[in-house]
């Protein structure tokens, strides 16, 4: 006669073996800065460490210990806790309380689900609950939802605040570029413009005045000691506080009058986002003109004021003049056209020298590359260093060899190593493979610059003059006469090559190498030009 010991075999096995242990991690958060400066998070880890010690845990790894909100699961030493976890097969987690651990309420009743179900338990010292128990689950799941509902209603009445502020016109949160954070007589939050505001100053100006585009004013602040990325760079010329007002996300699509000083005048900032006021003849000015190319990029000689154009209808002709009232500065549109193109042709390359203006750019470049290459094998080498040095860093925070303060200070530094060092391969970088097509549009383009600008719309126009001569050009009305003081460094490369070729047919020998794409200290002034009307 079978019997039951006979068919076990065929008994169905659990597919997923949930592994317990008393190995467990200790995580440790308060919500803000100030609580972190205070004994709270001491206290919590002392807590949980006499809890675990107590109840016989052997601790593998502390993670938290800074300040971090709890309104997501998004937090950097909680995922690298559950990682950890879950790598190193810890089967219990201990928190001071589930506040402590997450304020997502449903969001972290899933988390901690998925966590049951590979054996990893969350254990709150301060609900005593057990989670294998369908109460204990319940107890546990309704403290998780009631933190989320304690956060909602903290959120609420902060925003309810926030909002107060922001309409009487005090700005909320951290300050801006060209501000900073600052406090009044009566202990409210207010800003106050910083050694940055100057910059705030150039970039609305040299977009207004001198109508450059944002990658222009992110080189142009560069060379003045002053990095910004183009996003950052977007998000100021979009601000309306430098102009004295508040947009908020809390203000629900209104923009406020804020008692900060403003950087910039209102007009200022509505030219700089392409909104231009009505005149008294109720027209709006318009940007660009086809018939006023160097609108912007000529400057008055006298003052420095950028050059505008208006048209006198009777004669249908347009003229250039100053911004500044009262300055004589004025002048005839096409006699200062003439001016410009005849400033090209000096440039211009001659036929009989593209042969062998060729030969020698393509021996000037390739040089230029090969000093540019040289550093390549040291950066790559220090660029590998560092990042073993990262994954050192982040390997002794995750085995708890160190705590959250000091992997964020050396681990902060090492990053902006990295980024230097990724920043300088890139430019050290230049595909010698590409050089014949960098020579022949170079060439192309300064045999034919003259044409070139004629024939190019509004835009084209702009591009080119300011490509060729990138501080613009300055206009003397006493002397008419325009002069440029730097110029495109490939133009310079190619005048100065022009100038060593006629050098060599007469027999005098020139060292090409010790050419440089590079303007000279004292800059560059072509001949005088002079127009006639």
């Amino acid at each position: 006669m079978s019997t039951l010991e006979q068919f076990q075999g065929f008994a169905k096995k659990n597919k997923q073996q949930v592994v317990s242990n008393n190995k467990a991690v200790i995580y440790t958060r308060v919500s803000d800065i100030k609580q972190k400066d205070n004994t709270s998070l001491e206290s919590q880890k002392e807590i949980c460490t006499e809890f675990a010690l107590k109840n016989d845990f052997e601790i593998c790894a502390y993670f938290g210990g800074t300040y971090e909100s709890a309104k997501t699961d998004d937090r950097k030493a909680y995922k690298e806790m559950l990682t950890y976890v879950k790598r190193k097969k810890i089967t219990n987690i201990i928190v001071h309380s589930l506040d402590r651990y997450s304020r997502t309420g449903g969001l972290a009743i899933a988390t901690v689900e998925q966590l049951k179900k590979k054996g990893i338990k969350v254990i709150s010292i301060s609900q005593n609950v057990d989670s294998d128990t369908p109460t204990g689950t319940f107890m546990q799941n309704f403290h998780l939802l009631y933190s989320r509902y304690d956060n909602d209603i903290r959120r609420d009445k902060t925003i309810t605040g926030m909002r107060h502020r922001l309409l009487q016109g005090y700005y909320m949160g951290v300050a801006p570029i060209g501000y900073k954070n600052a406090r009044n007589e009566q202990n409210i939050p207010i800003l106050l413009p910083n050694e940055k505001a100057e910059f705030i100053r150039k970039i609305f100006s040299w977009k207004v005045n001198q109508n450059m585009t944002n990658v222009e004013i992110i080189d142009r602040l560069k060379l003045q000691g002053f990095t910004i990325y183009k996003q950052n760079l977007t998000r100021v010329l979009r601000n309306p506080i430098y102009c004295g007002l508040i947009s908020h996300s809390l203000l629900q699509g209104k923009v406020v009058q804020g008692n900060h000083e403003p950087i910039i005048s209102k007009e200022i900032f509505l030219k700089a986002n392409g909104i231009q006021s009505k005149n008294y003849h109720n027209y709006t000015h318009k940007k660009d003109n086809d018939f006023l190319p160097l609108k912007t990029f000529a400057f008055c000689s006298s003052c420095g004021s950028p050059l505008t154009g208006y048209i006198v209808k009777k004669k249908n002709l347009y003229y250039y003049k100053c911004k500044t009232t009262g300055c004589p500065c004025n002048r005839n549109a096409n006699a200062l056209h003439e001016q410009f193109t005849n400033l090209l042709t000096y440039f211009e390359i001659e036929h009989k020298l593209i042969a062998p203006l060729k030969k020698q750019l393509q021996y000037t470049f390739a040089h230029y590359f090969k000093t540019q290459k040289d550093n390549t094998p040291n950066l790559k080498a220090s660029l590998a260093t560092i990042i073993n040095k990262i994954d050192k860093t982040q390997e002794r925070f995750v085995l708890g060899e160190i705590d959250i303060a000091l992997y964020d200070k050396f681990n902060s530094k090492f990053e902006q190593e990295k980024k230097a060092i990724e920043e300088e391969l890139k430019n050290n970088t230049i595909k010698s493979s590409n050089l014949q097509k960098y020579v022949d549009d170079c060439i192309k383009l300064f045999s034919n610059l003259n044409k070139l600008w004629e024939l190019s719309n509004f835009a084209g126009k702009q591009k080119l003059q300011k490509l060729l001569f990138p501080e613009g050009l300055t206009y003397n009305r006493a002397k008419d006469e325009v002069r440029t003081n730097s110029i495109n460094p490939i133009l310079q490369i190619v005048s100065s090559l022009s100038a060593i070729y006629d050098k060599n047919k007469k027999g005098q020998i020139v060292d090409y190498t010790n050419l440089s794409p590079c303007v000279t200290a004292e800059g560059f002034k072509p001949p005088t030009l002079r127009a006639e009307i």
